[in-house]
């Protein structure tokens, strides 16, 4: 009888600890699933989006447009931020929009944000040498022809960014978010610049 007891304390115990092991795992993987767009209270544009939209002479190549998205440097959030480096080619003008699908300047939907609740678009920047004048926009995608286009349009106006670090927002109340094509972008021109542009990005969100 002793004996037929100690065998089952040992059989709920080896069940508790598998059911246990089981919910722990569930839970574990639960929490490492992204969530869908328009669950998150945070949405980080530049890792889910993609920095394809080059423009001007960013159409050009690296020849006058340099894009580096792990820049180790003096990141505001480490282990890393981006670097930008801009060298005014013939069209005088430069800029990339992080796309929601690589290349889409129309060709795909846009992405849904309408029921997220995302009331601004934040970001931190600064400057090489503190004299970098860059433009930083959000929407307005709308290319001729196109099937799909921006919903939103919104600019921050050309800042000259300092040597530190700062916090700049795009007010989103009141926006349309029903198709997000261009999550973000910078432009910059060779009339309000002195020779390259150099300047970094980070911690680009959308937030509630």
């Amino acid at each position: 009888m002793k004996r037929g007891v100690n065998m089952h304390r040992r059989t709920n115990v080896l069940l508790t600890t598998i059911v246990g092991t089981v919910l722990f795992a569930l839970t574990t993987v639960s929490a490492c699933q992204p969530q869908p767009n328009g669950q998150q209270p945070r949405f980080d544009i530049a890792a889910q989006f993609t920095a394809s939209g080059f423009m001007g002479d960013g159409e050009q190549g690296t020849r006058y447009t340099n894009l580096m998205e792990a820049w180790r440097d003096n990141p505001h959030s480490p282990p890393t931020c981006i670097k930008v480096v801009y060298s005014p080619g013939p069209n005088g003008w430069g800029g990339i929009y992080w796309q929601n699908k690589p290349n889409n300047w129309g060709d795909k939907p846009g992405e849904d944000f309408s029921r997220a609740g995302y009331k601004k678009l934040t970001f931190w920047a600064r400057g090489e040498t503190g004299n970098e004048v860059v433009e930083f926009k959000a929407g307005g995608i709308n290319a001729p022809g196109k099937q799909y286009r921006d919903s939103f349009e919104i600019s921050a106006g050309k800042i000259q960014l300092g040597r530190e670090w700062k916090q700049y927002t795009l007010d989103l109340e009141g926006k349309n978010l029903s198709s997000v094509v261009g999550g973000f972008c910078w432009v910059a021109t060779k009339s309000a610049n002195q020779g390259d542009v150099t300047f970094y990005l980070d911690d680009v969100n959308y937030e509630r």
